[in-house]
């Protein structure tokens, strides 16, 4: 039972996980749409207790790709689209060190 519970952990962090690296790769090459869909779907000053959990739930889905957007944005097109690139490979590879990290003491504990 313990088996299960902790494999369904880790594959709903490496899914958290896959799901920012996808938001950056979105933000790459589909920027214009991205940029729009996200403000669209954020509050700039969330009142009420539904607005506050979209926002976190866009951050969630999104948050890195539009992070990394919004700290390139003022460069030019081409350096922003390199930089987004890199960003997207490092946090590709972050994202699998940090994964194995959390979950290789998780399986050795409790296999």
């Amino acid at each position: 039972m313990m088996v299960e519970i902790i494999y369904f952990l880790e594959m709903m962090f490496g899914a958290l996980l896959g799901m920012q690296w996808a938001s950056v790769f979105l933000f790459l090459f589909l920027e214009w749409a991205m940029v729009d869909f996200y403000r669209l779907g954020t509050f700039e000053n969330p009142e009420s207790k539904i607005d506050k959990i979209i926002n976190f739930l866009m951050k969630l889905f999104l948050g890195s790709g539009f992070f990394f957007y919004s700290k390139f944005s003022k460069h030019k097109w081409i350096i922003r689209k390199l930089y987004m690139l890199i960003a997207l490979i490092l946090q590709g590879i972050l994202s699998i060190i940090v994964y194995y990290i959390i979950t290789l003491p998780l399986d050795l504990i409790f296999s």
